[in-house]
């Protein structure tokens, strides 16, 4: 194991997804900083005793702070970009070599973490591999997967009968409008690869479709990049 002082140089020199206060004295400069939000999520104030899940961890912001509130936290993602949804038209030549739970296993080397990462895409997400959980979260993941119901389906068969599932999402504000159930086609936009980009309406319809017997929204606010553009979520409970 490498020393304290190298792993923090590491830290500060490679490019990270997550804002990440893994010292005092050092915070990683994440494309999102989601600190200031954390409340919106409602996620129990402590949540000891409880099993956790964080779909699509990346660098582990949630998982990390799931733990910090006393849960037993897997976090589930892929390693290799080549298992990420590409629409063909967007699919790159070429892929970084590095894999993409890096930054994750840095950090959670930093912390001294005991959150178990799991290399699998949701889709094969399954309680006979995984068990099930008290609380699933899954943020800003959904939003680029092809197969968004076939998501929620796996999450739901995840979540304890009685359990909470949070949903953290882009939606479209123009097809909210309609008073009817709308999601945007986007997969051939320039920025960020999205297949479908649904109403508020659609996703709450969504999570109900999914198994989800009750559904509320918790709250809606802007997350804001490092470059300073923003992107509107909504933040759905969901519980069996």
């Amino acid at each position: 194991m490498e020393t304290a002082g190298t792993a923090a140089r590491r830290a500060r020199e490679r490019s990270w997804y997550h804002t990440l206060e893994l010292a005092p004295d050092l915070v990683t400069d994440g494309w999102f900083d989601l600190r200031p939000h954390v409340a919106r999520y409602g996620l129990p104030a402590r949540m000891d005793g409880l099993r956790a899940l964080d779909v699509g961890t990346w660098d582990g912001f949630w998982a990390f702070e799931m733990e910090r509130r006393g849960a037993d936290v897997v976090a589930l993602d892929l390693d290799d970009e080549r298992d990420l949804d590409w629409p063909p038209r967007r699919r790159p030549e070429r892929f970084a070599t590095e894999p993409r739970g890096e930054g994750f296993r840095l950090a959670r080397e930093i912390l001294g973490s005991r959150v178990e990462r799991v290399n699998r895409s949701v889709y094969t997400a399954t309680p006979e591999e995984l068990g099930t959980f008290d609380v699933v979260l899954c943020g800003s993941v959904l939003i680029h997967l092809r197969d968004q119901l076939l998501a929620l389906e796996r999450i739901a068969g995840l979540v304890k009968p009685g359990g909470l599932f949070v949903s953290a999402e882009e939606y479209d504000r123009l097809s909210g409008l309609i008073p009817v159930p709308l999601a945007r086609y986007r997969a051939d936009r320039e920025s960020a690869v999205v297949f479908w980009q649904p109403s508020i309406r659609t996703w709450k319809r969504m999570l109900h479709f999914a198994g989800f017997d009750r559904v509320e929204r918790r709250a809606k606010f802007r997350m804001r990049s490092r470059e300073g553009w923003s992107v509107r979520h909504v933040v759905l409970h969901g519980r069996r």
